[in-house]
């Protein structure tokens, strides 16, 4: 058989989930070990019972992955693994990653800046602003938005994301992707499949069900520098994302709202919590790791025009003093009579605008 079989199988035996998934691997070495081990070394492994021992012994690999492949070949999908190349690093890095993700569009490789956009399914005309205002230019720059497919904020930030020149978009399902849900998704989705990619852990024909959809959601946390919460009530399942963000040693990021609104309860938490107050993409941006800024800087640089160039006060008043010569950061803070965070941030902006760029010793040169 095909050893993609045995990874596959083992993912659809009831009773083994991911955290006994990954033990097994460890006890026994594979999948395929697994399927060929007997009931008494099956039960040396902690935390499986005489029942999940008994339907891994009984489980009939070969005829139901087989059909569980065809069903991928016909959906045009295919099927990554724990060690597969395509596997996204940052996924592989929690705690419990899936062993097998399902996966159909772009290379997952090609998310370089990966980032989870979640709220609520009933959002404001506020929260409908917000995703656009700051995932549009994102996703300009070149970041991926990640999120559920799910109705309300879900939705639009995949479609903000599509809109955006050269955008691009992951979907997360928390059922088989033979499935659409929500149904009324089923535009998007094909839209999500030419430009992005739409990825699932669970078999191809597992509809909705209720448990799934948490587990869905350590995969978008998981797979993302950061999560975004745009309105969320109390309850509301974007909160779960970002404890689990939290929980994988992402960063959290919240936008404010309106404290008589239901939907900003949610966020609002979040930052009373420590999470960043998100009022403008560049809120996220410098909290990204140095080397994917530096990827957004080189990238900026290549693309700039300095034809079209829009620069505000801030940004004029900086790059005047760099145009010339070479300026040290606390000549700029001196003379621009900025604040040192302000300095900073400006900066940032004009690297990301492929304007300037530091050399040694917190010096920067102009580029144009």
């Amino acid at each position: 058989m095909d050893s993609r079989q045995y990874w596959i199988g083992l993912n659809m035996v009831l009773g083994v989930g991911k955290t006994l998934f990954h033990r097994l691997v460890k006890a026994l070495g594979s999948p395929e070990a697994i399927f060929k081990a007997n009931k008494s070394q099956l039960m040396t492994v902690e935390g499986i019972g005489e029942k999940t021992a008994q339907e891994i012994l009984n489980f009939q690999v070969a005829e139901k992955t087989e059909r569980e492949l065809r069903l991928v070949d016909k959906f045009g999908a295919r099927i990554i693994t724990l060690n597969c190349e395509e596997y996204p690093p940052l996924l592989k890095s929690i705690f419990d990653p899936p062993p097998v993700v399902y996966c159909k569009g772009k290379d997952l490789r090609s998310a370089s800046i990966p980032l989870a956009v979640v709220g609520t399914r009933k959002p404001t005309s506020y929260g409908r602003r917000v995703v656009e205002d700051l995932c549009l230019p994102l996703a300009e720059k070149g970041v991926t938005i990640i999120s559920g497919l799910a109705r309300g904020i879900d939705t639009f930030a995949h479609r903000t994301a599509l809109k955006a020149n050269g955008g691009t978009t992951i979907a997360v399902f928390g059922c088989g992707l033979a499935q659409t849900y929500p149904p009324e998704n089923a535009g998007l989705k094909e839209q999500i499949i030419e430009r992005g990619s739409i990825i699932s852990e669970f078999p191809m024909t597992m509809g909705p069900e209720r448990n799934n959809f948490p587990a869905r959601n350590r995969i978008i946390s998981g797979m993302s520098y950061g999560v975004l919460v745009v309105e969320a009530g109390e309850k509301s399942g974007a909160l779960i994302t970002a404890q689990f963000a939290l929980e994988q040693g992402r960063e959290v990021f919240a936008t404010p709202g309106p404290i008589t609104s239901p939907n900003s309860k949610g966020p609002n938490r979040l930052i009373q919590s420590g999470a960043k107050l998100v009022t403008e993409p560049l809120s996220i941006l410098e909290e990204l790791p140095f080397e994917v800024q530096s990827s957004l800087i080189e990238n900026a640089s290549r693309e700039k025009s300095t034809d079209t160039l829009q620069l505000s006060e801030k940004e004029q008043n900086i790059i005047s003093l760099i145009q010339l010569e070479e300026c040290h950061i606390d000549q700029m803070i001196e003379i621009s009579g900025l604040s040192p965070a302000q300095v900073s941030a400006t900066l940032l902006q004009l690297e990301l605008k492929g304007l300037v760029r530091q050399v040694e010793g917190n010096k920067f040169i102009s580029t144009i």
